[in-house]
């Protein structure tokens, strides 16, 4: 069973400046607009998506995009269009609810303000962000269910 879909969303507001259950960057790079395109494989509880984020950035100074990031195998990155260097953290043992950091480099090389950055992916069966029930437990019993309260 495969089920394709597209969302979007815009931010009303600019993230907090620190947040101590992240990873992520908000203070340098705002995220104002997501596009997400996935074909989720409910057979093998997996997601494939296209992640396009709109970024603004704080300060010509910012070098990278941080983000959160759990049981995710990343496919491609591209900033603007062209394939970005990244690179991610092995998460901490001590600190297993944070995950993993998908670092983008943003390299000085863009003088605008606002950024493209597209991220495409895999989930694992064991991606947090994603919760899959059996049909058994759902209201009809006919069919699996996902839901997921993240998109990367």
């Amino acid at each position: 069973q495969l089920l394709t879909t597209t969302t979007t969303m815009t931010a009303a507001a600019a993230p907090p400046a620190c947040d101590p259950s992240s990873l992520s960057n908000p203070n340098e790079a705002h995220i104002t607009h997501l596009s997400w395109e996935a074909v989720v494989d409910f057979a093998k509880k997996k997601i494939l998506a296209k992640a396009t984020y709109d970024v603004k950035l704080v300060s010509s100074d910012v070098t990278s995009l941080r983000l959160d990031t759990s049981g995710l195998a990343i496919r491609s990155v591209e900033v603007n269009g062209k394939r970005a260097t990244v690179s991610m953290t092995i998460p901490d043992d001590s600190k297993p609810h944070l995950g993993s950091c998908l670092e983008i480099e943003l390299n000085n090389i863009f003088s605008e303000e606002k950024v493209s950055v597209t991220i495409q992916y895999a989930t694992s069966p064991s991606a947090s962000a994603a919760q899959w029930l059996p049909p058994a437990q759902t209201a009809g019993k006919e069919h699996p269910y996902v839901f997921s309260a993240c998109f990367v």
